[in-house]
């Protein structure tokens, strides 16, 4: 069908364009571009086109317009899936929070850069970094779909996922947002080198002053050290008891590589003093480990809800 073939194409186009603009916030964020346009919205310096142009400006007025130009793919993209699958729940779902969250990231951030403070700084830019992360995950997650749609290439009613392993893969995905929202408070406070350059404590302190930048630091490099532990012990769950299902083992080995590649990254980030390249993969790899336990959750199902073959699977994903 010529129009779900356009419509997939515009899916990936929407897609990257969404990483383009998760990636160009971490870059505003780290480079401390924030107020590259002053404190008007949605123009900068109350101009379309400012007339001097420094770096920081540059940053910012091209992250208003990559933001601006996916918003609108977000539209068009949700609008037409809409139209072309009525009656698909997960499709009108995906497509609705994909919109849902951009405005929202959009809006958040327009606050940041019309009132001061520390609040918009700190907590806030956090806030705006976890919203960017959800909408970009729904488009990749509308983009899976429509790409499986009309066969609907799942196997979860042939291969159902026990309840248990529904609740650990939406636990997971839960504890790595929380997780997603320390590191941005690490970069939003300048904590990224609260510990100097130790590893894998913070000095001769394991347990500093959590309000502290050592602390704020350390608080996100415990959560990291949890997320290696809980990702090995999915994958230990799915290789026991769900081996049948390709979709959860190719995941579970994914999520476990790139958590350890986010682990390595980290230490890179730390070693090299924060440098942009290194904070950057360190941004992708988060965002595509997030969206691949996300497109778990999604394969998987809601853990309150069992299929007619649940009953069959042990209610312990940890035994087969």
């Amino acid at each position: 069908m010529k129009q779900l073939r356009i419509l997939r194409a515009l899916a990936v186009v929407t897609s990257v364009g969404a990483y383009i603009m998760l990636l160009m916030g971490a870059i505003v964020s780290k480079t401390e571009s924030g107020k590259g346009c002053g404190n008007s919205w949605p123009f900068c310096h109350g101009q379309l086109i400012p007339e001097s142009m420094p770096i920081s400006t540059l940053i910012e007025l091209s992250h208003r317009v990559v933001s601006g130009i996916d918003g609108l793919l977000i539209l068009i993209l949700t609008v037409w899936s809409w139209m072309m699958f009525k009656d698909n729940m997960r499709v009108k779902t995906l497509g609705f929070m994909s919109l849902f969250f951009v405005v929202l990231q959009g809006g958040l951030g327009a606050l940041t850069v019309v009132f001061e403070g520390e609040f918009a700084k700190k907590f806030a830019l956090a806030l705006h970094f976890g919203f960017s992360l959800i909408s970009f995950a729904s488009v990749i997650l509308l983009t899976v779909t429509l790409f499986q749609l009309p066969k609907q290439l799942s196997v979860k009613d042939d291969q159902p996922i026990s309840k248990g392993m529904k609740i650990a893969t939406w636990g997971l995905a839960a504890w790595t947002y929380v997780i997603v929202y320390t590191g941005a408070l690490v970069r939003h406070a300048d904590a990224t080198m609260g510990c100097g350059y130790s590893f894998p404590g913070c000095g001769t302190t394991l347990l500093p002053d959590f309000t502290s930048l050592a602390g704020i630091h350390m608080l996100h490099r415990y959560g990291a050290y949890s997320m290696c532990f809980f990702s090995l012990l999915f994958l230990i769950g799915i290789l026991k008891a769900f081996r049948d299902r390709q979709d959860f083992v190719r995941g579970g080995w994914m999520a476990f590589v790139l958590i350890t590649l986010q682990a390595l990254t980290g230490i890179i980030t730390i070693k090299t003093g924060g440098q942009l390249v290194a904070a950057l993969v360190h941004t992708t790899i988060i965002s595509v480990y997030f969206s691949v336990i996300s497109y778990l959750c999604m394969q998987g199902g809601w853990p309150w809800k069992r299929s007619l073959k649940e009953a069959e699977l042990p209610a312990n994903p940890m035994v087969n």
